[in-house]
């Protein structure tokens, strides 16, 4: 089961990795394009400084955006990679080396300084919420382990700055929201 995960999660990391911020400032006019070359107009916006880190799962894309444009106030300004499992994936050791490499690209080409990772629960890289036998330990576990990643971000790229959220559902009458905590 973990080797299947690791390779889909090599895979999705593939697919879900973006390497550029909505208005990157490019110091050539010339982008290649599968393997075309197109002339575009230099933008004039500085490179964007933070790089979120966040999981793929569908009940929490939508909150993530709002979250990250209007709480963080980082719109159009960051980079964004969803991955599979993200804070599993990045405490790992199967995983972990290769994530930190393909982030390295953000970190290096957009000069990032801060780095955003917003892990949930009921995440199905753990099993699930019921794969914990209980909130207190589903909670105890999520936040030690983005804990983990925050240092070994901070390892690896020891100016960052590392901000971790750990995102819930929670029920409020008929409607669920997300609720988002930043861990300490």
């Amino acid at each position: 089961m973990k080797k299947h995960f690791t390779t889909i999660t090599v895979m999705a990391l593939s697919y879900f990795i973006s390497t550029g911020c909505a208005l990157n400032k490019t110091s050539s006019p010339h982008v290649l394009v599968d393997t075309q070359q197109i002339v575009t107009s230099e933008i004039s916006k500085p490179d964007c400084d933070t790089l979120v880190i966040t999981c793929i799962d569908f009940r929490f894309v939508i909150a993530n955006q709002d979250f990250i444009n209007e709480t963080l106030t980082l719109k159009d300004n960051y980079d964004h990679i969803s991955i599979p499992g993200s804070i599993y994936s990045l405490v790992n050791p199967e995983t972990r080396e290769l994530l930190l490499n393909k982030f390295a690209l953000s970190v290096n080409l957009h000069l990032i300084k801060r780095v955003v990772i917003i892990g949930h629960r009921d995440c199905g890289a753990y099993g699930g919420s019921a794969s914990f036998g209980s909130d207190i330990a589903e909670y105890e576990t999520l936040t030690t382990d983005l804990r983990n990643a925050r240092e070994l971000f901070i390892e690896k790229y020891p100016t960052l700055e590392v901000d971790i959220f750990l995102e819930s559902l929670v029920q409020e009458g008929e409607q669920t929201r997300v609720h988002f905590e930043k861990i300490p």
